[in-house]
């Protein structure tokens, strides 16, 4: 059991900016809201994993994450106990917290327990002091008093563990609405978690629903209510027996207990059964997936499409979003013209369309915008996007080409706008499979279109289009990530058959001077580690790393790739004990960026985030779920904003970001940016200073020009823990910060102002 202290609450909009070196930060998906509970003036909601309140006094929204103190992510359910005012917190592992004030207790007993199938929490009931968890292996119940598991009791008749929807009490007696019927027992029993001291409720009018799947199960007017799956979710009161009261067909129905009667959450319905067991009608949704009342006026309901909605006076009263992304479902990351673009689209794989219409999101000047299937002129499953000048252009998996102004559509580019350069595939006169795009150094738009004749396109800075040809079988010719190399050559991800690698010559009217070669596995011909290439990136030196299902490999000399010398990737070999290995060979590379310092920041499918020194020899880093904020070891993407060093890491669960200590270099020495600048007492972080000559020498020196400390910037920015040489935290004052250039031109660059 771990106690602390929760952090000081991230308010909803933070400059990324102002993010200490070394920090995390979020950039959840808030809006799609599926569970809530109101805590005097905060009404709490999870939405697509992430936690945030809105608070009805002031209207904040205030995010809560691992970041300032939970410690999971991925959050499922909330439950408030109003008489010890404690929140319970859920996760998808099974870990549970407890919020009471500003202090979060961890309790993982259920997240460690060893259990047999599927371990999921499904619902939170309280009685006085006690908090009931219905879980897919029994009930837990959980003592608030004592923040401790009391007990566990597991439903199983004839051995097999029911699977617990949602319990309830009334009365002396506890009742659970499991996967096979619903089982009741004296909730004073000390031996609960004896299966024979439950009996199977047989009470029913029709027999036939004895041994239905009940769903959910709670109380009204000391009365037991229940949700049978049968006939579109037949609800159920026991009065002497169990009889059915309404067949309307529930949609994921939740039936919470209030003092009007028990409110049934039904997708796109709410209704109010009250204590004279009238069923009425009192509000339409969109997605309705859980409410709360507040009072006998207020309702508070949680919905996936919507966001969080107020529903008083029979009318929808406001609806709360946050600003955040559209949807956690990410395919691409790129940080542009100071805009962080988030790509949600996709495909199952490579020849099966995800039919993905949440289009795209961007973050400029901490306002996100979200661009959606009808933004982009029914452009949907969007996967890449480059961006020059006020122009977006974005990549779909199925419809060609969108162009955008912002969030306002300029035009759509396919077959017919093209002359035919953005083929169709040769199965369907439907579909244009872009797959990715850049920008070259004269401002040509570059992109990969699969299963055609001609995948490898351009669209001049002129309104031109050209295409060409590779002269391969187009049946399953799919291609993924591309680059443009320091001779101009265009490297591609072909899927499972390796790189191709195309240069135009500089004349993209003309194809008959172009050369092109298809690389694989054979010695002399690329010597990649797989065919199962998965992405490439060129380095600071002009070198290509190359990510594939069986570690990296680094093209060392890519501009002799058509000369017929020796241009063959390498697999990089480190010592491991006494004994050497290729670098991360077994892990399967989903994404590699380089940083400002020209070091690897490189995803994996399963084994989270490492960033590796230059050479890629050294790791100094390893980020996973289990020791960092990064809410899932399965990386898809990244990219850095190389001015202040965030960097930027999609996962199949979201994005977040964290803070690193290497810019991009300055070609000549301006302004520096100094944060925290100036640095408080409580203060331990790193200070960052950034905007310097790229690998500059920095010295600091207190205002007698005593030197105090002495560091080579990472890039663009050097690094200061705050003390000196000895290690001591240095007085209040003023410091001056030198640069040396690598021509030895020594200047006073910036000031830090110290308060201790």
């Amino acid at each position: 059991m771990i106690r602390i202290l929760l952090l000081t609450l991230m308010p909803a909009l933070l400059f990324s900016q102002d993010v200490p070196v070394g920090q995390w930060k979020d950039y959840l998906g808030y809006n799609q809201i599926n569970d809530l509970a109101i805590v005097k003036e905060r009404v709490y909601c999870v939405a697509q994993g992430g936690l945030f309140y809105y608070d009805t006094s002031d209207n904040s929204i205030n995010r809560i994450s691992k970041i300032n103190g939970l410690s999971d992510n991925n959050i499922e359910h909330l439950g408030y106990n109003d008489q010890n005012n404690k929140l319970i917190i859920t996760y998808e592992n099974c870990n549970i917290d407890i919020l009471h004030g500003n202090e979060i207790l961890n309790i993982s007993d259920v997240k460690r327990k060893e259990i047999n199938g599927i371990k999921k929490i499904n619902n939170i009931y309280f009685d006085n002091n006690l908090a009931y968890l219905s879980c897919s292996f029994g009930v837990v119940v959980l003592d608030l008093i004592k923040e401790e598991i009391k007990d566990t009791y597991g439903i199983s008749p004839n051995g097999n563990l029911k699977e617990i929807n949602q319990t309830t009490i009334v009365g002396e007696k506890i009742y659970v609405a499991t996967s096979e019927g619903i089982y009741f027992a004296d909730k004073n029993n000390l031996f609960l978690s004896d299966f024979g001291q439950w009996s199977k409720d047989t009470a029913f009018v029709n027999t036939s629903l004895i041994n239905e799947e009940y769903n959910a199960i709670n109380k009204i007017n000391n009365t037991v209510v229940a949700m049978a799956e049968l006939d579109g979710d037949s609800l159920l009161v026991k009065n002497q027996e169990w009889e059915v009261i309404s067949n309307n067909t529930f949609y994921r129905p939740s039936i919470e207990e209030t003092s009007l009667g028990v409110i049934i959450s039904d997708s796109n319905k709410i209704y109010l059964l009250d204590n004279n067991y009238n069923m009425s009608e009192i509000a339409q949704m969109e997605d309705a997936y859980s409410c709360d009342l507040k009072n006998e006026n207020e309702i508070w309901i949680a919905d996936k499409t919507l966001g969080l909605i107020k529903y008083a006076n029979d009318a929808i009263d406001q609806i709360i979003t946050v600003n955040s992304p559209i949807s956690n479902e990410i395919y691409s990351l790129e940080y542009i013209n100071n805009k962080l673009f988030v790509c949600h689209g996709g495909h199952m794989n490579f020849s099966v369309n995800s039919l993905n219409n949440d289009g795209a999101s961007f973050l400029e000047n901490n306002d996100w915008k979200n661009i959606d299937f009808f933004d982009l002129n029914r452009a949907r499953d969007i996967v890449a996007v480059a961006s020059r000048g006020d122009k977006d252009y974005y990549a779909s998996w199925y419809n060609g080409l969108s162009v955008m102004q912002g969030e306002n559509h300029i035009i759509k580019y396919g077959y017919q706008n093209t002359g035919g350069v953005l083929d169709t595939t040769f199965y369907s006169n439907n579909r244009i499979q872009i797959s990715d795009l850049k920008f070259d150094k004269d401002n040509n738009l570059w992109g990969l279109n699969s299963q055609v004749q001609k995948p490898l396109f351009v669209k001049t800075v002129n309104d031109e289009w050209f295409s060409f040809a590779m002269n391969q079988n187009i049946d399953g010719l799919y291609f993924d990530d591309l680059i443009i190399d320091q001779m101009n050559n265009k490297w591609g991800v072909i899927y499972e058959k390796g790189l191709f690698v195309y240069n135009e010559n500089n004349t993209i009217e003309n194809t008959s001077d172009d050369q092109f070669k298809i690389l694989n596995t054979s010695v002399g011909n690329g010597n990649l580690p797989s065919l199962n290439i998965r992405c490439i990136e060129m380095d600071l030196d002009g070198e290509i790393w190359v990510g594939s299902d069986q570690g990296v490999s680094v093209f060392y000399s890519p501009e002799l790739v058509f000369s017929g010398f020796n241009f063959d990737s390498q697999q990089i070999l480190i010592q491991e004990g006494e004994y050497g290995q290729y670098l991360l060979s077994s892990e399967k590379i989903n994404c590699i960026k380089i940083d400002g310092a020209n070091r690897k920041w490189i995803g994996t499918e399963s084994a989270g985030l490492y960033l590796l020194s230059s050479d890629g020899t050294s790791e100094i880093h390893h980020f996973t779920k289990e020791n960092s904020p990064i809410i899932s070891n399965k990386i898809i993407d990244i990219t850095l904003n190389q001015e202040n060093g965030e960097v930027f890491i999609g996962t199949d669960k979201g994005l977040v970001s964290y803070r690193s200590n290497a810019t991009y270099g300055e070609n000549a020495q301006g302004d520096t940016y100094v944060f925290p600048n100036p640095v408080r007492e409580n203060y331990r972080g790193n200070i960052a200073i950034n905007r310097l000559i790229a690998n500059a020498s920095v010295k600091i020196t207190d205002i007698n020009g005593s030197l105090v400390y002495q560091t080579v910037a990472k890039g663009g920015q050097a690094n200061w823990n705050g003390n000196n040489f000895n290690n001591e935290r240095v007085g209040t004052g003023i410091y001056l910060v030198f640069s040396t250039d690598e021509n030895g031109y020594e200047n006073m660059v910036s000031k830090i102002l110290f308060i201790k």
